[in-house]
């Protein structure tokens, strides 16, 4: 079977966009075709060269245990059209944590092999249990860093893999190149989730506290990374010793990490990957989520560059001192300790190819 790889990607964060992205890439390399469908337009599926159709959803167009607060329902008969209009019965589909209802079924009426991508949700404590018992069409589970051998579990295939983490597209700098201050990036989670501008304040006012405990020096430039979903406002507080850039977006040319010298972000899953493997020293300000548990993504990354406080401005500023390697801070970022290899998007590219030429990976008919 060389059929095209169809995903949904949803919209209310980046994670799933980012590691869609970063298995879909492989696939392509792969010889396979892919569309994704999205919960809203990405500005990052386009700029990775990906098709991309948007479906009408809401919570009650997710399996399982749908999400709140997310917005008025919406005409299911619309999406399931559709998907029946895209979806052909050579595809292969991949989910990632959460599975869209108009494709899963189709899917399934199809006979399309199913693939899921999962990694921690509070809500999933047994991950081959809930597909067994709410999608049991989904015949393969790959479990994010987890690397294992394969095995069957409640009648499903489940291979732990590497973590998945997006390769950018080049290295550029989003400081001027004569910057000489302390740059610093603060990065909100979720693409511009509702908790973000109670980060971004909190961030700032620790940022400007850090300043004040600091000798005389050339200050700072703030780079403020918003999300492109975020609808808030960012309030710059005064007496900060130099610029602040806000942007909502910033493409894949640039790798912010590689050119700060410190981060103050929350910690997704997508973010804690991205950041280990920089050796960037970071301040981690957990955010709280419905099913995720960002904590859980700290301790799993075990990363001595990252330094975790609460949202609270004098937290943060002495989080921030103890990255940069004490209370005045330092330009020189410590050697980072090599990170476990991030090379599950190749590793599970690689197994749904070879599962679907096989004509294995599809679940319960």
């Amino acid at each position: 079977m060389n059929g095209r790889v169809v995903s949904f990607t949803w919209g209310r964060g980046l994670g799933h966009v980012s590691r869609q992205i970063a298995v879909h890439r492989e696939l392509r390399g792969l010889g396979r075709d892919s569309l994704l469908l999205t919960e809203r337009p990405q500005r990052l599926i386009e700029d990775y060269g990906f098709a991309q159709t948007v479906l009408p959803t809401d919570a009650d167009s997710l399996v399982g245990e749908p999400l709140h607060g997310t917005g008025p329902a919406v005409d299911h008969g619309l999406a399931r059209a559709m998907v029946a209009w895209v979806l052909r019965p050579d595809d292969v589909v991949l989910h990632d944590v959460t599975v869209q209802r108009e494709l899963y079924d189709q899917a399934a009426r199809l006979g399309c092999p199913q693939f899921l991508v999962h990694r921690f949700q509070r809500n999933r404590p047994d991950p081959p249990h809930w597909v067994s018992r709410h999608t049991p069409a989904i015949g393969t589970i790959y479990l994010l860093g987890e690397p294992g051998p394969e095995e069957t579990v409640h009648g499903v295939r489940v291979l732990g893999v590497p973590h998945v983490v997006r390769p950018l597209l080049d290295d550029r700098s989003p400081w001027p190149e004569d910057t000489r201050a302390l740059r610093v990036a603060v990065v909100a989670g979720g693409g511009g989730h509702d908790d973000a501008p109670g980060f971004l304040t909190a961030a700032l006012h620790g940022i400007r506290a850090f300043t004040r405990r600091r000798p005389a020096s050339a200050g700072v430039d703030v780079l403020v990374l918003t999300g492109p979903h975020f609808d808030g406002a960012v309030l710059v507080p005064p007496g900060l010793p130099g610029p602040v850039r806000v942007r909502p977006y910033l493409g894949p040319s640039y790798d912010v990490y590689r050119h700060a010298d410190a981060a103050i972000t929350h910690a997704g899953y997508n973010t804690v990957q991205e950041l280990v493997r920089s050796g960037l020293p970071v301040v981690a300000v957990p955010g709280v989520r419905d099913f995720d548990d960002q904590r859980v993504h700290l301790k799993a990354a075990d990363s001595p560059n990252v330094v975790v406080a609460d949202a609270a401005e004098h937290a943060i500023a002495r989080a921030l001192a103890e990255a940069l390697n004490g209370p005045s801070g330092t330009r020189a970022r410590p050697a980072a300790t090599p990170a476990r290899e991030a090379d599950g998007a190749a590793r599970i590219a690689r197994d749904l190819v070879a599962a679907t030429s096989r004509g294995s990976g599809a679940g319960a008919p």
